[in-house]
């Protein structure tokens, strides 16, 4: 007798679930449905899929802002609920974070998450139009990669890339090539032979992928908690009541949803869970290690057009405050266009080695999370002070008289709480929320949650402690890491 098909649920269409749903559909003797909240990414338009608009899609209806309650006020959280989810919406940034990111999770016992062990899943993953095939990039993987032209960037970005030059920093060619750094470059981002956006769902999920009969993908669907069976997951219940059940649950709902449907369907910390009425059913610190970057945005403007075809970030310095390891971002972002007087962008400088002190909890309300925002190290204002003097060494320089740029909420850079009064007034989310159910507590090495049978996760709330870059590319390389682990114990 034929055995029936393993069926997998995986629970997010987005950046990981794409991922998901294209690998394991792949595997013999496996059925994979995919239940997405949003719709369907034949819905993408000019906002999601022009680079120019990329900022006008962080508004979008399919945009969900959940607040982050902080010392600072509420910071906005955002994730799209769309096939291709924050993929679709983000500013295309495939950045990697460093080796030490990743050697630092095998140090914490994470064996198979080391440097070593996922730059071929890096490699693997891209097709570099800039680079091709070497032992840092690949020229054979689903997503195009490739820098923005010198043609395609704004006066404010080449403004301050000039200036940063100026002052002696190094320009590095490659962002993602470790050796090149502390520097200033350009933002290597997934965009086609067109000029088009690039999601993990157009890039996984083509029409042979759909085609296949083991892949069965729902999207307006829902999910509003686990069905379990003792200490097993057995399905989900969906919003408008209906069940699905399944072999196995994958949560790639993201780093503020997957553990708020953790959390609602009795996994998580108890003392919390009793304290909403929730009958527990393992108790594990989920939502309790948020990570994120954050940092203040300073408003500036310039005259003229925006002048670029490219996303809302184009060049980058990754900043070292002690000279050697890069621990902060600083660039011009840009807003999706502008009349043809005056263009106001933001210079932001985010931190990159969070406390990872933030948490996702059930709140008040019963459709959405209660999420904290991290606070920053306890070093974090003087990390940041070192961007800050770059941002004013700019805001000084011939290559910002050049272009007009003056400050809109003037703010004295030089003066000694300048840091403390940017972060008070001007905090902003870079949109890399993390860690909510980290590998070692949560989750093991596979992304099997602990003492649950039947379910994993598989986004960027595994992450034990978040990059010193981009969260996007990662979040892709961890899917794909536990996607093959998947099949491999299938085999």
């Amino acid at each position: 007798m034929i055995a029936p098909p393993h069926h997998t649920l995986v629970v997010g269409g987005g950046t990981a679930g794409s991922v998901l749903a294209a690998r394991l559909s792949a595997a013999p003797g496996r059925k994979v449905t995919v239940l997405e909240a949003g719709p369907d990414d034949s819905t993408y338009d000019e906002s999601v899929l022009a680079p120019a608009r990329a900022a006008a899609a962080w508004t979008a209806n399919v945009m969900h802002s959940v607040p982050m309650v902080g010392s600072a006020g509420p910071i906005e959280g955002l994730q799209a609920r769309v096939l291709g989810g924050t993929s679709a919406r983000n500013g295309m940034a495939t950045l990697r974070g460093l080796p030490a990111d990743y050697d630092g999770w095998e140090q914490r016992g994470l064996s198979g998450w080391g440097w070593a062990d996922v730059l071929d899943t890096f490699i693997a993953a891209e097709t570099d139009r800039d680079f091709g095939p070497s032992g840092l990039h690949g020229d054979a993987g689903p997503l195009p990669v490739r820098r923005w032209r010198e043609d395609e960037l704004a006066p404010a970005a080449r403004s301050f890339r000039d200036a940063v030059v100026a002052f002696g920093d190094r320009f590095a060619d490659d962002i993602n090539d470790p050796a090149q750094l502390p520097g200033i470059g350009i933002f290597p981002v997934t965009i086609d032979e067109h000029d088009r956006r690039v999601s993990t769902s157009s890039a996984y999920l083509t029409d042979d992928v759909r085609a296949r009969p083991s892949l069965d993908i729902r999207t307006d669907a829902e999910v509003d908690h686990l069905l379990l069976d003792g200490a097993t997951v057995v399905g989900v219940a969906l919003r408008s009541g209906a069940h699905v059940m399944a072999d196995e649950v994958v949560l790639s709902a993201g780093a503020l949803w997957t553990p708020w449907l953790l959390l609602r369907s009795g996994i998580g910390p108890a003392a919390h869970l009793r304290d909403h009425g929730v009958a527990v059913a393992a108790d594990l610190p989920v939502g309790s290690t948020l990570a994120d970057h954050l940092g203040p945005g300073l408003l500036y403007t310039h005259p003229g057009p925006r002048g670029s075809s490219a996303g809302p970030a184009q060049v980058v310095l990754c900043g070292a405050s002690n000279g050697t390891d890069v621990d902060y971002h600083a660039f011009p972002v840009m807003p999706p266009g502008s009349d043809d007087t005056a263009t106001t962008f933001l210079m932001s400088v985010f931190l990159l080695r969070s406390s990872g002190a933030g948490s996702v909890r059930l709140g008040d309300d019963p459709a959405a999370p209660t999420v904290v925002a991290p606070p920053l190290p306890a070093d974090g204002v003087e990390r940041l002070r070192h961007g800050f003097d770059r941002v004013r060494a700019w805001e000084r320089s011939h290559a910002c008289a050049r272009i007009g740029a003056e400050a809109v909420m003037p703010l004295d850079l030089a003066a000694p709480d300048a840091v403390e009064q940017a972060l008070e007034r001007l905090t902003v989310s870079y949109g890399h929320m993390v860690g909510t159910c980290p590998m070692g507590s949560v989750v093991d090495t596979d992304g099997r949650v602990i003492g649950v049978d039947g379910l994993r996760v598989a986004d960027a709330s595994v992450m034990p402690t978040i990059p010193s870059g981009n969260t996007y590319l990662g979040t892709v390389m961890v899917a794909e890491r536990i996607a093959r682990k998947m099949v491999e114990r299938q085999a």
